[in-house]
């Protein structure tokens, strides 16, 4: 009886420790919304003057060859596989809406929508975020909701895009896939004294921190997909399909054939923090270290909570003023069910690009691995990839960008014999892009 109490007492707090997470999250926007309309109601102030928005089609044609892409449960890499060739696609549609509340403060909506495989808005990024005025040397800010942690060097266009390319390169295609910060994070700025007053030459010093929650499955798509070079952004909601592997199909609590990345399981809390230093138009250098410290033997609605943590390090060098040299590089662990599934990662990737008035041509070459660890049977894990990726681009303004790219990835994964397929597989990806900003 006194068992029986007791787990009952587990489950109510369990149950309280969501809803305050959950409303630790949503809480700050309605109240910050609520008092904009509110004020705007007494003033008789227009809410259509506070808000503004951007955006962007993408039309794409593209020929591919290689395996089934894994949006179609297949063992392919790209997002986009031979059943699209030749016919125009409706590659994306993303759309930013911003509300600020007052100075400093301001509501952030980030949808994306992808006709050609999913029906339907899928909302990437939806967060609060506050500046205080400056004090002294040091400028904050301060986001909460849902949003990406500033990690990548290549995605830093509008809407989480690739200022360099069509396709992410695969650290990023993973933050695509299943990482998202939802929680509170902290950003603080100084500026170092350089030798003149002018800030081009001001050495800048960054730290993050945050805590989050709901990404406790972070980890199963890498492990049992592997890593993907695409430009797809997962977000609320989100089901992502993928092939178990027999190992764990056969496991008393098997894996859901959908893949739920951000989901709250386990009621930790996550965490990382960064450090990085800048020179404005000369040099980036970021180191941040992420655990999610997941509970990896959590299970629920047949989905896992995987413990992930990673170090990553990006730079961005500027070797002339329209020359760029930049590379990100990612490791880190894995591990569901106390090690019955347990595997390390490792990606690195470095690229080029130059821009002349309106063109910019771009290139990109990396490696990839996955080491599985463990002695699960039929749950073979290892992965090794490398890929390269050239790109052109021609701005026309101030609304068109168009694209071409080529992507080649070559690599080799053990769970392709489970499906009668070789290991080794050869991807080649010619797409052609017209992008409309608005």
């Amino acid at each position: 009886m006194q068992e029986v109490e007791e787990q009952q007492n587990k489950n109510k707090a369990t149950t309280l420790t969501r809803k305050v997470l959950r409303h630790a999250i949503i809480f700050p926007v309605l109240l910050c919304s609520a008092n904009a309309f509110s004020k705007d109601s007494e003033n008789g102030f227009d809410l259509s003057q506070r808000i503004s928005s951007k955006g962007y089609v993408d039309l794409r044609l593209q020929h591919f060859e290689g395996n089934n892409s894994w949006l179609d449960s297949g063992t392919g890499h790209s997002r986009f596989d031979s059943s699209h060739n030749g016919r125009p696609l409706l590659a994306d549609f993303a759309a930013e809406i911003k509300m600020d509340i007052k100075a400093g403060s301001q509501i952030v909506t980030q949808i994306h929508a992808y006709p050609e495989q999913t029906s339907g808005v899928e909302v990437t990024e939806l967060y609060w975020q506050y500046r205080p005025l400056r004090t002294g040397k040091v400028r904050s800010r301060w986001r909460v909701g849902l949003f990406y942690p500033k990690l990548s060097i290549e995605n830093r266009g509008i809407l989480w895009s690739s200022v360099y390319g069509l396709n992410y390169s695969a650290i990023n295609s993973w933050l695509a896939e299943e990482l998202r910060t939802v929680g509170v994070e902290g950003h603080w700025r100084w500026s170092i004294a350089g030798p003149s007053a002018d800030s081009r030459h001001k050495l800048n010093a960054t730290i993050n921190v945050a805590i989050f929650g709901f990404n406790d499955p972070t980890g199963a798509i890498l492990s049992w997909k592997g890593w993907s070079n695409h430009d797809r952004q997962s977000g609320l909601g989100t089901s992502l399909p993928f092939y178990p592997l027999p190992g764990v199909a056969a496991a008393e609590n098997p894996q859901a054939k959908h893949y739920q990345p951000f989901r709250e399981i386990d009621d930790r809390p996550g965490f990382y923090a960064s450090f990085g230093l800048s020179r404005r138009q000369q040099f980036k250098a970021e180191i941040y270290y992420y655990d999610n410290q997941a509970e990896d033997t959590a299970f629920h609605d047949g989905q896992y909570a995987w413990r992930t943590r990673f170090i990553h390090l990006g730079g961005h060098y500027f070797l002339q003023p329209n020359v760029e040299l930049y590379g990100q590089y990612i490791k880190g662990d894995t591990s569901m069910g106390r090690g019955f599934v347990l595997n390390d990662f490792e990606s690195a990737f470095v690229g080029i690009s130059k821009r002349i008035g309106p063109h910019r041509i771009s290139a990109r070459f990396e490696r990839s691995t996955v080491k599985d660890l463990d002695n699960t049977p039929m749950d073979n894990n290892n992965e090794t990839g490398n890929s390269a990726n050239i790109n052109y681009s021609y701005y026309l303004a101030p609304h068109w960008k168009f694209s071409a790219e080529y992507q080649q990835r070559r690599s080799r994964q053990a769970r392709r014999h489970y499906r009668g397929e070789r290991a080794y597989a050869k991807e080649d990806q010619l797409s052609l892009s017209a992008r409309y900003y608005f």
